[in-house]
């Protein structure tokens, strides 16, 4: 009786700690789009290991209430298989819309996102085209106000933290080594 207590006991610990890390949208080399990014996309990027952001910049466009959203194509390199995740410290103003979140054009809340996604990009095709260097995912961060987001990714065996600036000229800088 003692060892099922016990269990149980374990088993309730745990739970509020398995709720902590969101289980991740999967979006699949199906989902993916493709367009010319222009010339030099990769130095207006964010890079973290295998993805790259484009399209977070420090314009920012007011809309109605609860969050307003921000175009960010994530670019994948071919084969791999990055989880985008909003970091604890950002929750609470910012979500990810990679999940078919429909907006008719205003603000949508926070929960219409997720806070978790893992990008699956196709394999790699041989272009001679400059944008065609890997899978591109279209969508968007639902964002509050004017802040940066934290993000964490988790890729080539590790995670990468980073920010994202949403209408502010720079972020506070992190202090991880991967920084």
């Amino acid at each position: 009786m003692r060892v099922v207590v016990a269990l149980l006991i374990a088993l309730v610990a745990a739970v509020p700690a398995l709720a902590e890390e969101p289980e991740p949208y999967v979006r699949k080399c199906a989902t993916s789009q493709f367009g010319d990014l222009g010339a030099g996309w990769q130095e207006r990027a964010v890079v973290a290991g295998h993805v790259a952001f484009l399209g977070a910049t420090p314009r920012w466009r007011p809309g109605g209430p609860g969050a307003w959203r921000v175009k960010v194509v994530v670019v994948v390199d071919a084969n791999a298989a990055p989880t985008v995740t909003i970091a604890a410290r950002s929750r609470g103003y910012a979500s990810l819309g990679y999940n078919n979140v429909r907006h008719n054009g205003r603000g949508v809340t926070l929960d219409l996102g997720t806070q978790s996604v893992r990008f699956e990009a196709c394999h790699a095709v041989m272009s001679r085209e400059p944008w065609n260097r890997g899978t591109q995912f279209g969508g968007y961060f639902l964002v509050t106000g004017r802040r940066c987001v934290y993000i964490d990714v988790a890729t080539q065996g590790k995670i990468i933290r980073r920010a994202l600036r949403f209408g502010v000229p720079r972020c506070a800088r992190l202090t991880t080594p991967d920084a």
